[in-house]
């Protein structure tokens, strides 16, 4: 396979209703669609997409990072952005899929399934809202859905978090998203007053590898690292610390599907189980991660990749679930 023409665009995704996070507000954000063509014809499409609070560069940067490796400086260019590197990995990829004429999944896996459960992040304004946009995701066949908290006062949080359970019913998994938000010496209280809704996992109730180690001990609630684990050096320490019983793997923010893939095989070696979430980007990057989790196995618990649909606006055909699953094609 070789690369005949590569090409950069700049796009501007928003979404349905603002994305409150301990980041920030995300209304909408600028992302860059890298295209592949080999000298048949097929093409491979990957996307970089910087978000402020999970990757280290902004979006001038991914497109330097992107232009410089199209215009054949090699892949040192990439080396100071993750996203730019996912943006090419999911390119490559895809192409070589199209090239051999299978889907993506089993390019990387042929045993690999077609479809896959899909955890839904539900937003809304109020509890009321809330507990309706959880009760439309679980009756439209999601049996796991994602929370954010932490960006509210804790009373704020626990008031939301119980008009959901009471919404759904005691079935549907939920799980939590702090982002970091809450001190070490406060984080215990939170989690046992949290608890009592029965929280599936939290990702990141405090920030860094060494307060997730601390947690551990006391929390009633399994822990996920994720904005705390950037490097494989942090990964390893995460491993050696026992600070997380999971690990959430972003592929658009650590580097791309064959990065998220050995981090999936380390973590696993190490005794912790790996959620692939979507990192809020377009049907491009998530459909990239979509086939990894199928080809890596990584369906229990159900990835974080339901989110094309908070979208306004989206990069081709949206990858929207059907019953709560993910169709890949």
């Amino acid at each position: 396979m070789r690369v005949a023409e590569a090409g950069v665009t700049r796009h501007t995704l928003t979404y349905r209703c603002p994305i409150t996070t301990t980041h920030g507000l995300i209304t909408e954000r600028r992302v860059l669609l890298l295209t592949l063509t080999d000298e048949d014809g097929h093409t491979g499409v990957g996307e970089a997409a910087p978000l402020d609070g999970f990757t280290p560069e902004g979006i001038d940067e991914a497109e330097v990072a992107l232009l410089a490796w199209a215009a054949e400086d090699g892949d040192e260019s990439l080396v100071d952005s993750p996203t730019a590197r996912a943006a090419v990995d999911a390119a490559l990829h895809d192409l070589a899929a199209a090239a051999a004429g299978v889907a993506l999944h089993q390019y990387l896996n042929p045993d690999s399934p077609a479809s896959l459960p899909v955890a839904a992040l539900v937003v809304g304004d109020t509890p009321d809202l809330l507990a309706e946009a959880a009760l439309a995701a679980t009756t439209g066949g999601h049996r796991s859905l994602k929370l954010k908290v932490g960006a509210l006062p804790i009373s704020d949080d626990l008031e939301r978090v119980a008009a959901v359970r009471r919404a759904i019913g005691p079935e549907p998994a939920i799980r939590l998203d702090a982002n970091g938000a809450w001190s070490p010496e406060e984080a215990p209280g939170h989690l046992e007053r949290l608890a009592g809704s029965d929280i599936q996992f939290i990702e990141e109730p405090v920030s860094g590898i060494p307060a997730l180690a601390n947690i551990m001990h006391v929390s009633p609630i399994p822990v996920a690292a994720d904005e705390s684990v950037r490097t494989p050096f942090d990964l390893d320490r995460l491993i050696a610390t026992g600070a997380a019983d999971l690990v959430v793997l972003k592929p658009s923010a650590i580097g791309g599907i064959s990065v998220a893939a050995k981090w999936a095989a380390r973590a696993r070696s190490g005794g912790m189980a790996v959620v692939v979430t979507s990192l809020l980007e377009s049907s491009v990057g998530i459909r990239a991660a979509a086939h990894l989790a199928s080809a890596i196995d990584a369906l229990d618990p159900a990835p974080g990749l339901a989110t094309a649909g908070l979208l306004a606006t989206d990069l081709g055909t949206p990858l929207l679930p059907e019953a709560g699953f993910l169709r890949l094609a």
